[in-house]
């Protein structure tokens, strides 16, 4: 089993090298979770397991989550204007 600093330094160094990108926020708080969840394999005498998680989440609470993260609608089921400002703003992002 690795041991608790050094799973704390892995936490930190991989959380550094996702340089504030919104996937690779996403991706590395899933990726850690997995690991915490096989490396404990659900034997956590001494409290590892919940400290991991509580600095875990912590690191992600300052990420924002953007609505389209959380829910999304069809686009065909929005009122005609916010259609139509959806569309101009994708115009002029996109050209």
């Amino acid at each position: 089993m690795i041991s608790e600093y050094d799973f704390y330094v892995n936490i930190y160094d991989d959380f550094i090298d996702t340089r504030n990108d919104e996937n690779e926020r996403i991706l590395w708080k899933t990726h850690k979770i997995i690991d915490l969840m096989k490396i404990t394999d659900g034997k956590d005498t001494n409290g590892f397991m919940e400290n991991s998680l509580r600095m875990i989440m912590l690191l992600f609470k300052y990420f924002k989550i953007t609505s389209c993260d959380l829910c999304s609608f069809d686009l065909f089921d929005t009122p005609f204007n916010e259609r139509e400002e959806l569309m101009l703003t994708l115009q002029r992002e996109f050209t």
